[in-house]
């Protein structure tokens, strides 16, 4: 039982001391790819939108979501 705290406990630990460790940052390339994909996937989702495809409307709004988030990790200094 003392075993299984003190794998808990070390694992916790572990988990978060790397939790506020800098991201490597992407080259300047790759991030201006990403950002052009954010408003790629914005402009497919509006498109989508007002043909009242809303599932994939909501997939592309989605996308671009997850590829902002990306970029906000790892392109902006």
């Amino acid at each position: 039982m003392k075993f299984m705290r003190f794998l808990m406990i070390g694992l916790l630990i572990t988990n978060t001391a790397f939790a506020g460790t800098d991201a490597n940052n992407y080259p300047k390339e790759t991030c201006q790819e990403i950002y052009q994909a954010i408003g790629t996937f914005l402009y497919l989702a509006d498109v989508q939108w007002k043909e009242g495809n809303e599932q994939k409307a909501i997939f592309y709004s989605t996308a671009s979501a997850n590829y902002a988030s990306i970029y906000q990790a790892v392109c902006k200094k």
